[in-house]
């Protein structure tokens, strides 16, 4: 049986790869919805948001059947179910409309005129988006990195189908409280309870303090952008 340091670690690390692993993806999509409508955008939008619309039980059995040996991957992906790297895959599907919608709360406050602006001297669309667009956004970037670390330490439906729940190999946290209990062993079930309330809270308290700073700026900024257009 894996120590609960083991576990700790291998929950941090699969989370931390699926944040890394969504983050250019959730940004160019989130970018494209900001400033796109029509059917499109509308499809894109219900695709990405199809994982908040399903039990993480049935998103596992599609990744299952998608990377598995008879799925359209499997001839390249053989092996890749049931490891840790499965983890970091569930995981970062589950969470991945959550990042993108923060995204779009991040992108959306970005004043459209500086970014004109920034084109209008010379620089490439890729030049003002590094320059001005992100900068601007970062805390509403970052916000949404940590509430999408949130839901991938969390998750466990989609990881127990997809990844399995095998001690030192895909036993997260979620799995090994489940393990825990079916066992009728309540007292290590409530010291990995507190393990992930310890971690999830610290990420989330991060996470709430940076929408509440970004917040206040936010309307800072309409206030003074509204009063200056008076």
């Amino acid at each position: 049986m894996a120590s609960i340091l083991d576990i700790t670690l291998l929950s941090l690390q699969s989370s931390l790869v699926a944040v890394a692993g969504m983050l250019v993806p959730a940004l160019l999509v989130a970018s494209y919805l900001v400033r796109s409508q029509g059917r499109l955008a509308f499809a894109i939008d219900l695709i990405v948001s199809m994982p908040l619309a399903l039990p993480p039980v049935a998103v596992g059995f599609v990744l299952l059947w998608f990377f598995g040996a008879t799925g359209p991957l499997g001839s390249i992906t053989e092996g890749l179910a049931f490891s840790w790297v499965a983890m970091s895959i569930a995981s970062a599907v589950v969470a991945f409309p959550l990042v993108v919608r923060a995204f779009i709360a991040g992108l959306a406050v970005v004043d459209p005129r500086l970014v004109f602006a920034a084109r209008n001297l010379g620089a490439s669309r890729l030049r003002a988006a590094w320059d001005v667009t992100l900068p601007l956004a970062r805390r509403g970037i970052a916000a949404g990195l940590l509430l999408g670390f949130v839901r991938s330490f969390a998750e466990f439906g989609a990881t127990i189908v997809f990844a399995g729940n095998i001690p030192g190999d895909t036993q997260g946290l979620p799995s090994a409280i489940f393990s825990r209990i079916a066992a009728g062993d309540f007292s290590g079930a409530w010291v990995l309870a507190a393990v992930s309330v310890t971690i999830g809270g610290i990420a989330l308290a991060i996470h709430n303090r940076l929408v509440s700073n970004y917040r206040d700026r936010s309307n800072a900024h309409s206030n003074d952008r509204g009063a200056s257009n008076g």
